[in-house]
């Protein structure tokens, strides 16, 4: 999905996210749900002050029972949420949230 952090003038590699999406179109919609609610948590974080609280809240929620939540998340795609939240918050530079094409 997204394996690196892009910056004007350097691609760093960052996060590997291998992800084997189910065969069935729930398994990629759910997935995709979840990929999409990481990316936007990146924008929100590098956004204004009130939407950086907003994901700040998220990441730090350790709520490992609701499906969506950024724990949860971080587990499914197989993804340690510690680093992966530092990661995001220790980014030197912005995050580029823009999908990739193959």
């Amino acid at each position: 999905m997204f394996d690196s952090f892009n910056s004007s003038s350097t691609r760093i590699p960052a996060l590997q996210i291998d992800v084997e999406l189910s065969a069935n179109w729930e398994g990629e919609s759910v997935s995709e749900l979840m990929r999409a609610m990481i990316l936007r948590t990146i924008e929100d974080f590098n956004g204004s002050e009130r939407f950086k609280v907003k994901a700040l809240d998220y990441m730090f929620n350790e709520d490992d029972e609701y499906v969506l939540s950024f724990h949860s998340i971080c587990k499914h795609f197989g993804m340690d949420p510690v680093k992966t939240r530092r990661a995001i918050m220790t980014a030197g530079h912005t995050i580029s949230t823009r999908r990739r094409t193959v």
